[in-house]
């Protein structure tokens, strides 16, 4: 796996950010009808009411307090049956309910107080609309994005972990939690909104019978002071909507990188003509994880606000001191998984078929203090050759058990040197298989390559001086001891060589589709460095690459470097390329 850029990580939470934001689109889209409603039940209880009670083009203030008869009181009780019927099917304030069932036990109610009653009702249902779609998208908000979040960095990263469900108490004191300057949080604000505009409903058709205007102009003055009111309020909706959507995305970030050991964050902005002073002098700032706050480090910073919060990383960040389950468990997350999988295996518990990592695996590669290491990981990762993480056997196989899993026809266009390599990884206890083909093997076929793979720290490499391939091919062998074997890369090939106690040279054939193991040199080894390994007896200055590795004295495992170079010519088993069909090469 190609380390993520800045970048990738940033576009990433862009999307989550941009779904996010639909989510509190959504909500207003539910909230805006109960308001139209509202204004519509206001405005025909007022005419109603005026139509009914005028009398000669004038109602008074007298007319106004005037006790229902009894035909209207039943009427009324019946409409306040209806509303507190509502109220229970849909959890209506309880404070309001309360009043409600106050109202049906009155005997005497005036034709002012009912009409104020039937105009209530209609703005606290639009309210109740308002705070139960806020609630659901707050909690939505949260729960996806936390869990999106997770699931990002660990695809990111490549190693994943079950963190479960999302503890609803937990969950409960988040979405309660005030967190402006004012200490209020949006059920405050949805309450405060109602209470000013029942309030001020109230006192206007007060107000309007005290002034005894004719109907139609009360009706007209009514109308215009509710559709401006109502207009007023669905505006404030959307603000408030949007701000609570933008913070609990933010908090949701935020207990996400806490919960993955992210020890610094930076803030993205979407910089273009619209994008605020405050966010663009934010953008790109980076802020240890203590120091997180929504509306003063971390996003929102303002009404609207589309600012996010990426993860900060060191580069030696590889998202593992995080990465335990209950049990301890740590899980390869491929590139390729979707939400929908993860969610499963992380969230539900259904881990099955998915591959059990270790300590020991490198999920992700990352550069070293080696220079000739960072040089073929450039190389790599240039030609973006996808990483597969090298993982280790239950147990160490027999020399028998790695050369059939190795061998076989090769049908690549040549994976002598990877191949040999990964017999290497292999005599570690590293299940490591190649025959990957394409630019994995471009990269290890490369002599310059191979050569500063020998010259990587902890490596023992011998050389030899000579005129011809053939010359320093023979000269290295000549150099190999009884009881160790050798990474042999001379001429055009590269393969595991050794001396037998008999004195004979033997290479390790890992390519035939028929002849797999140890063969033996020729008589003669110049012969078999000639036929085999593509040496010439010519002067050549491609000897200059030639070079053996004592595999016996290479140290292989001290540090990361090699273990990750393996893992870019690392095939799955029903990926190789090999068979019947292919031949040496």
């Amino acid at each position: 796996m190609k380390k993520k850029s800045s970048t990738y990580w940033k576009n990433r939470f862009l999307e989550i950010e941009k779904a996010s934001n639909a989510y509190g689109v959504d909500a207003f889209r539910q909230i805006e009808p109960s308001f139209d409603l509202a204004q519509r039940e206001i405005q025909k209880q007022i005419e109603s009411w005026y139509g009914r009670y005028a009398k000669n083009n004038n109602i008074t203030m007298t007319e106004a307090r005037r006790q229902l008869s009894t035909t209207e009181l039943k009427e009324f009780r019946w409409d306040v049956k209806e509303y507190i019927k509502y109220g229970r099917e849909n959890d209506l304030n309880q404070m309001w309910m309360k009043e409600l069932e106050n109202a049906s036990a009155r005997v005497h109610v005036s034709r002012l107080e009912a009409l104020k009653v039937r105009t209530q009702h209609a703005a606290e249902v639009a309210f109740g609309n308002e705070l139960d779609c806020i609630d659901a998208m707050a909690r939505k908000v949260f729960t996806e994005d936390y869990y999106h979040t997770i699931f990002e960095v660990q695809k990111g990263f490549n190693i994943g972990w079950e963190i479960g469900q999302i503890d609803s108490r937990k969950l409960e004191t988040l979405i309660s939690k005030p967190w402006a300057a004012d200490g209020k949080n949006f059920k405050d604000r949805i309450w405060q909104s109602k209470n000013q505009m029942v309030s001020e409903l109230h006192n206007q058709l007060t107000r309007t019978c005290i002034l005894g205007k004719a109907p139609d102009d009360a009706i007209k003055a009514l109308t215009k002071y509710v559709d401006k009111d109502i207009k007023n309020k669905k505006y404030a909706a959307g603000r408030l909507v949007m701000t609570e959507q933008a913070y609990f995305h933010s908090v949701a970030q935020q207990e996400a990188f806490n919960d993955l050991d992210v020890e610094e964050f930076e803030v993205v902005a979407t910089l273009d003509n619209s994008t605020s002073e405050i966010c663009q002098e934010m953008d790109g700032k980076h802020f240890p994880m203590k120091d997180y706050q929504p509306g003063v480090t971390a996003p929102p910073f303002h009404v609207f606000c589309r600012s996010v919060t990426v993860p900060w990383f060191e580069d030696n960040y590889t998202g593992e001191r995080a990465a335990r389950d209950e049990d301890g468990n740590t899980y390869y997350v491929p590139d390729s998984m979707t939400y929908k999988d993860w969610k499963k295996s992380m969230v539900n518990g259904d881990t099955s078929g998915l591959t059990i990592s270790d300590n020991n695996v490198i999920m992700s590669p990352k550069k070293s203090n080696d220079d000739k290491y960072n040089k073929i990981l450039f190389a790599l990762e240039k030609r973006s050759v996808d990483y597969n993480p090298v993982k280790n056997h239950a147990k160490q196989l027999s020399e028998e058990e790695i050369v059939a899993a190795l061998a076989g026809g090769d049908m690549t266009g040549g994976s002598c040197a990877s191949v040999g390599l990964a017999y290497v990884g292999q005599r570690q206890g590293w299940d490591v298989l190649d025959f990957r083909g394409g630019h994995s093997r471009s990269v290890f076929a490369n002599s310059l390559n191979l050569l500063d793979l020998s010259q990587m720290t902890g490596m023992k490499v011998l050389k030899a001086e000579g005129a011809s391939a053939i010359t320093v091919g023979n000269r290295l062998l000549k150099q190999c001891e009884v009881g160790k074997e050798y990474y042999l890369a001379v001429g055009r090939h590269a393969a595991i060589v050794r001396k037998t106690a008999d004195g004979v040279y033997q290479y390790l054939e890992l390519q035939s589709a028929t002849k797999s193991g140890w063969i033996n040199f020729d008589g003669n080894p110049r012969y078999t460095l000639k036929t085999r390994f593509g040496c010439s007896s010519t002067s050549s200055g491609s000897s200059y690459y030639d070079f053996m590795l004592d595999l016996d004295e290479s140290d292989f495992s001290s540090n990361d470097d090699f273990r990750t170079l393996l893992g870019f010519l690392n095939t799955a088993t029903d990926a190789q390329r090999k068979g019947s069909s292919g031949t040496i090469k």
